[in-house]
């Protein structure tokens, strides 16, 4: 017993220790980007977008007002009492979507989103299952060594009488009085620090849901000549079919979904059997080393502004092969630099000399990277969870392809006023993507942004 009592508070500094470095990196890393966080917890889909984005913005401040308190020692109970809560409520979180069939990576530590790639719930809920452990441990043991509670109930002793004085009366009584006063001491301490330290907690997180909201708001302009934050890049005459795609361009399964749709997609446009929409989104720059995806969406929209003959051709080289060789970049890696986009432009799409230089400047200066997010939010807030992400007449499309992307558009053909074709151009010149694609590509995680552009505060 004499051991476990000697034991117990350096066991305790070890896990009070380790749960406030978790709980640090995970903070940090959330509260790098507040719109991506916002993105992952809507990609849970059990909460209200209200709710969301209150925890995505006040969550990782809470998460760093509890590795203070924890690396400190201060308010170690309260601290772990609402780690527990909180390792309850992602346990939940993981178990619900796993029930649903939703894919996701748990963004617990930054990141996350949908994916169709494969999970590891059972892993992360095995992790927190184990932190939830120990944070358990801190409850029932919060006194801890090395800590500033630790250092404040120093003077908290009572000599233990010899059991002679203990057996006289009077000896035991005054050894009572000493005792009651010394623990309610201690306990008005923790008291005053806890209820101290909870209300500061609260006004902390009040005002960082405020700086987080601020630093998620986009600047810049959002107006483009021929693209919208709510319709992408329209491209056709208005027909029976209204195609909405939603892309990265650094997006694999999107170049899947390309290599089957894009030779015919277009040939239906022009026989004004649909009319699409490119929804230029950004959701990959978290695995690129240049921020490729936003990147190619801004020269993409640059090439919009030319004509939307101009961006499908350009759209269709991004997920082509130009020059015999894949353009879009190997996930992981950097992508295309900002003169070979210029490059792709001149040299393949075959822009004229004031096209390019016009063109060139738009690259450079990132002339709609604020539009890029916008889009990425506006798509996102409205159940935009992965990429390729397909919709005809707003019902969307599961596992895309072109059977099924064919089969939506000839209903809606069926149901709708008799096509009309013009002499929309093809785009020049045509692309030749492979004809080799995955039967049914799925979906890539996406990013949050915000919807509208409004200055920093």
């Amino acid at each position: 017993m004499t051991d476990w009592q000697k034991i117990k508070p350096w066991l305790g500094a070890v896990i009070r220790l380790l749960l406030g470095v978790v709980w640090l990196w995970a903070s940090l890393h959330k509260l790098h980007d507040p719109r991506a966080f916002v993105q992952t917890v809507r990609a849970y889909d059990a909460t209200p977008e209200w709710l969301s984005k209150a925890i995505g913005y006040g969550l990782p401040v809470l998460e760093l007002a509890i590795a203070v308190m924890l690396i400190l020692g201060v308010a170690v109970r309260m601290a772990a009492a609402t780690s527990v809560v909180l390792f309850v409520v992602f346990l939940i979180g993981l178990i619900q979507a796993s029930a649903r069939g939703i894919k996701l990576e748990c963004g617990c530590f930054g990141g996350g989103g949908t994916t169709d790639g494969s999970t590891s719930y059972f892993l992360d809920s095995v992790r927190d299952l184990g932190l939830l452990v120990l944070a358990v441990y801190l409850v029932a043991w919060s006194m801890t060594a090395l800590s500033v509670e630790q250092f404040l109930a120093r003077n908290d002793v009572v000599v233990v009488p010899s059991a002679k004085r203990l057996r006289d009366p009077q000896g035991r009584r005054k050894y009572e009085s000493e005792l009651a006063e010394v623990e309610t001491r201690a306990r008005s301490r923790a008291v005053y620090m806890n209820g101290s330290l909870a209300l500061i907690t609260v006004l902390i997180i009040v005002i960082g849901i405020g700086v987080q909201s601020g630093r998620a708001k986009i600047t810049g302009s959002l107006v483009a000549t021929n693209a919208s934050v709510s319709d992408g890049v329209t491209w056709g005459k208005k027909a029976a079919a209204t195609v909405d795609i939603y892309e990265d361009f650094g997006c694999p399964h999107c170049l899947e979904f390309e290599k089957q749709v894009a030779t015919k997609l277009d040939a239906d446009v022009r026989a004004n059997l649909a009319q699409v929409k490119f929804h230029t989104i950004s959701i990959l720059d978290g695995n690129s080393k240049n921020s490729y995806s936003t990147r190619a969406a801004n020269a993409a929209l640059c090439a919009s502004d030319l004509s939307p003959d101009q961006f499908v051709t350009y759209h269709n080289l991004l997920f082509g092969t130009p020059g015999g060789k894949q353009w879009q970049p190997a996930e992981g890696t950097a992508g295309p630099t900002n003169l070979n986009l210029v490059t792709l432009a001149q040299k393949y799409a075959k822009f004229s000399s004031a096209n390019v230089t016009t063109f060139t400047t738009c690259v450079n200066s990132e002339s709609h990277k604020a539009l890029v997010e916008a889009m990425t939010e506006y798509s996102s807030k409205h159940g935009v969870t992965g990429t390729p992400t397909v919709r005809v007449n707003g019902k969307e499309i599961n596992s895309p392809t072109w059977a099924s992307l064919s089969a939506a558009i000839a209903a809606a053909d069926a149901k709708g006023p008799k096509p009309s074709p013009s002499p929309t151009p093809s785009p020049t010149p045509t692309p030749t993507p492979s004809t080799s694609a995955s039967s049914s590509p799925s979906k890539t995680p996406t990013a949050s942004k915000t919807p509208t552009a409004s200055k920093s505060s």
